[in-house]
């Protein structure tokens, strides 16, 4: 009876290791085909293989990717039936309104405060 059991529990837990949800390969072209030429991606393929990349073109057979690595590699296809998953990834950062927004408010700051410390030599 041990046996049994032992083998049922070693089987229901593998079970969710094999039995991944497989996305239709046309569902990664039209997901491709919506996001905009230049966009970084999270892509994770079936192999387990997880990179970021920067979307370069849309084809048929595979969406052509640009991987995000220290060294300079050629833009790679990635065949729809590849891939496992794919995410935009969300531009993070300071954005060009925010930094002059910044920039002006150092600015006031600094010119207002030699201003005072103007006013308040002159005043002695």
């Amino acid at each position: 009876m041990k046996p049994v059991v032992a083998s049922a529990l070693v089987l229901a837990l593998l079970m969710p290791l094999s039995a991944r949800a497989q996305v239709s390969p046309d569902v990664w072209r039209t997901f491709v085909q919506n996001v905009d030429t230049g966009s970084e991606l999270t892509v994770r393929l079936q192999d387990g293989t997880r990179f970021r990349a920067t979307l370069v073109g849309v084809r048929d057979d595979g969406a052509l990717l640009q991987p995000k690595t220290r060294l300079a590699v050629p833009v790679q296809l990635v065949p729809y039936a590849d891939i496992a998953s794919i995410e935009r990834r969300q531009q993070g950062g300071v954005g060009a309104a925010r930094a002059a927004a910044i920039g002006i408010a150092a600015g006031a700051g600094t010119f207002f405060l030699m201003l005072f410390i103007t006013l308040a030599v002159v005043a002695d």
